[in-house]
């Protein structure tokens, strides 16, 4: 049977290395060429992109599909609508659900939820916590591990939290023997309650601009990521430190990665773009704005690190609640949840770091394509557009000026903290191995395109890793 084949014309392509004007040959679910635009190669079908861009189709390591436990803020199905309106084609969920996914069952009953509903390709962290289910888990497929050092309470489930040193080994050790990834967003939580205690002693309200400016505090970062740090040298597991912000942390992962050590870095956007004017209009929905986007050196240091490649990845941390869930935050920030929704405008989010000269376009694209799907072990795979590779693409009008609003969005809870921001760029057309998924606002995939993504055991190449890859030059076990 013949494969169709697709002809994406006129289009700028970016990717990690630059930008070359070309057009884009696709022949089924696959990248067949890079085309000179003046070749006469003919196709099924043409997508005109005259003056738009032509990028690989965005992976996120991050997402919270609310899935099982929490389907009135999020589901899979919503989730990846929203996903692929912000040209995401792969996404790897979160464990805090309701039941927690610790178990090779849990795994299961989600996994078959997942393929019924999933739009964009998908995988899933589970928790590591039961070091009986690790290799199970392993085996099983999953993506990799995912466990909390913060453990106020949901979405920050204690059942999902490892801290004491101890455990850290011996789970370090378990996951080490499996080759997978392990994710961890870290915290000083005793430091950070006693902290956010005495400030509240010396009279400050014990409210959400407190809370905000206490849990972004460098010292409860850094602290967790030089433990964390220091037990990974003892076993080798390949880590994935998130939510990083804080200049300690980043110098520590800095210096790690110089060493060798098999880490790699994800940020993600709400700490460097929401603001405190944004908690004084929206309230919770900013939460944990303003610290770091009033400190000129907190900000340097993470546009640093993007640069450099200290910080791998941009993660969305996609973390829909419903608007009413967000008052207990506002009641009492130490238990309430807080976690916004991200994919339908991060990459304009991004964009406009760029266009203020923040950020270089190909760091923007290496972040959030190639990077995460080296991470994976799918690279050129996916975060390619290179001959093989799957026709993931995403079309970008870099000069297309809107604002987000709420309630006109894919995402089930349908609100954004960026409500009413200006921006420009926005995501127009969104492939998956060579079906457009999401064209001129409109979804067109059916529930259940995506596909599963299991996890790649990996292990460190020798050697020091590149300055312009850190800590991503990895190899199959095997």
């Amino acid at each position: 049977m013949t494969e169709t084949t697709t002809r994406i014309r006129g289009g700028t392509i970016h990717t990690s290395s630059g930008e070359m004007n070309a057009d884009l040959l696709i022949s089924g679910e696959k990248v067949a060429a890079l085309l000179d635009p003046a070749n006469p190669v003919s196709a099924d079908r043409e997508i005109d992109a005259q003056g738009k861009w032509v990028m690989p189709g965005l992976i996120d390591l991050h997402a919270h599909t609310r899935s099982p436990g929490y389907e009135q803020k999020e589901d899979f199905l919503t989730a990846s609508r929203a996903a692929a309106a912000g040209g995401y084609t792969t996404f790897v969920d979160m464990p805090n659900v309701e039941p927690p996914t610790v178990t090779l069952e849990l795994f299961e009953e989600k996994r078959a939820v997942a393929d019924e509903l999933c739009i964009v390709d998908w995988g899933h962290f589970v928790g590591p916590t039961q070091l009986e289910e690790i290799p199970k888990l392993a085996k099983a497929g999953a993506t990799g591990f995912k466990f909390f050092q913060v453990t106020g309470g949901y979405p920050h489930d204690p059942r999902l939290a490892i801290a004491d040193p101890a455990r850290l080994l011996e789970t370090f050790e378990a996951i080490a023997e499996t080759g997978l990834l392990c994710v961890v967003h870290p915290f000083a939580q005793t430091l950070f309650e006693s902290l956010y205690h005495r400030e509240v002693a010396k009279g400050r309200p014990g409210d959400i601009f407190t809370f905000s400016d206490v849990y972004t505090r460098d010292i409860v970062w850094r602290l967790a990521v030089a433990i964390l740090l220091e037990v990974q040298r003892e076993t080798g597991m390949r880590m994935q430190v998130v939510h990083t912000h804080a200049p300690g942390s980043l110098r520590l992962l800095a210096q790690a990665k110089a060493d060798g050590v098999p880490v790699t870095v994800a940020t993600d956007p709400k700490y460097f773009h929401l603001r405190e004017e944004d908690i004084r209009s929206q309230g919770a929905r900013a939460i944990p704005g303003g610290a770091v986007t009033t400190n000129p050196d907190r900000m340097a240091a993470i546009w640093e690190g993007l640069d450099s490649g200290v910080i791998d990845i941009i993660d969305s941390d996609h973390a829909p609640h419903l608007l009413e869930d967000l008052t207990l935050m506002e009641e009492d920030p130490l238990i309430g949840p807080f976690g916004s929704p991200h994919y339908e405008h991060l990459l304009s989010l991004m964009l406009s770091d760029v266009q203020a000269g923040n950020l270089r376009l190909n760091r923007l694209v290496h972040a959030l394509t190639e990077a995460p799907a080296r991470i994976l072990g799918l690279y050129p795979r996916k975060g390619a557009l290179q001959p093989g590779s799957d026709a993931d693409v995403v079309i970008v009008d870099p000069d297309l000026a809107y604002q987000p609003l709420d309630g006109q969005m894919e995402c089930k809870s349908n609100w954004t903290p960026y409500h009413g921001r200006d921006f420009v760029g926005k995501p127009i057309l969104t492939m998956l191995r060579g079906k457009v998924i999401f064209s001129d606002g409109e979804i067109t995939a059916e529930p259940g395109y995506g596909r599963y993504i299991a996890g790649v055991p990996q292990e460190p190449a020798p050697g020091r890793p590149s300055d312009m890859h850190p800590g991503l030059h990895l190899r199959p076990r095997s």
